[in-house]
């Protein structure tokens, strides 16, 4: 009856044993020591380029009149861009759509095609303007950007990591504890750059334009470091 009885013991040691060095066990012991910081570094990176949105629609009562009117201004600003000297690279344009109008007084069929390029020389992107409203076109956008902003998206990269780094030691000491090692780190890549707002001035200071570049754009990384407490 002992020998039972002292069998049981042994038994029930090994499995308590085995429960508390269990993985999951474990891993509680080890997030118990561990500070969780949040931060951000930002960047500010030269605003040296416009990306200029162009919209091409057209609209007709029958389809086939209103696809022809379109493909006249899409090859008027194909020619435009290749007179302008544009790098392929800087091009992005979308196939042409055409859909039905409906819920409209005026019924028929009408296009639409997305085109954006982008340009370093303000005076080439207003001249642009010009011709293509001289020449039927009526749908633009424009927003700032930066030929910088993988670079620049490093350096604020790092300066979060740095951020959060300082944060943690400050609290680390404020708590009587030595800041450890790096535990894990999440980070979720940001959207790309650009700036819809464009700034006005007299044209006296600049040359007759109303439209000036910003200097700067604020490029900001984010991320979320687990560190080990000692």
């Amino acid at each position: 009856m002992i020998k039972t009885d002292l069998r049981y013991i042994v038994i029930t040691f090994f499995l308590l044993l085995a429960w508390c060095t269990s993985p999951e066990i474990l891993q509680g012991q080890d997030t118990a020591n561990l500070i969780t910081i949040d931060a951000t570094g930002e960047v500010f990176a030269p605003a040296d380029e416009i990306i200029f949105n162009i919209t091409i629609n057209r609209f007709d009562e029958e389809a086939s009149k209103a696809f022809e009117s379109h493909k006249n201004l899409e090859q008027f600003l194909t020619e435009l861009i290749i007179e302008q000297n544009i790098d392929e690279e800087h091009i992005n344009a979308y196939p042409i759509s055409i859909f039905p109008r409906r819920n409209s007084q005026n019924q028929g069929f009408e296009t639409r095609q997305s085109v954006s390029i982008r340009l370093q020389d303000l005076d080439q992107f207003e001249s642009m303007q010009v011709t293509l409203i001289e020449n039927g076109f009526d749908n633009f956008s424009a927003s700032f950007s930066t030929s910088a902003a993988e670079e620049a998206r490093t350096e604020a990269l790092e300066k979060a990591v740095d951020n959060a780094r300082s944060k943690a030691q400050i609290l680390a000491h404020a708590s009587g504890m030595e800041l450890g090692d790096v535990h894990k780190i999440e980070y979720t890549s940001s959207p790309g750059i650009a700036r819809s707002d464009m700034a006005l001035m007299s044209a006296e200071s600049y040359g007759g334009s109303l439209i000036v570049m910003q200097r700067t754009i604020p490029i900001s990384e984010s991320v979320r470091i687990h560190f080990k407490m000692n």
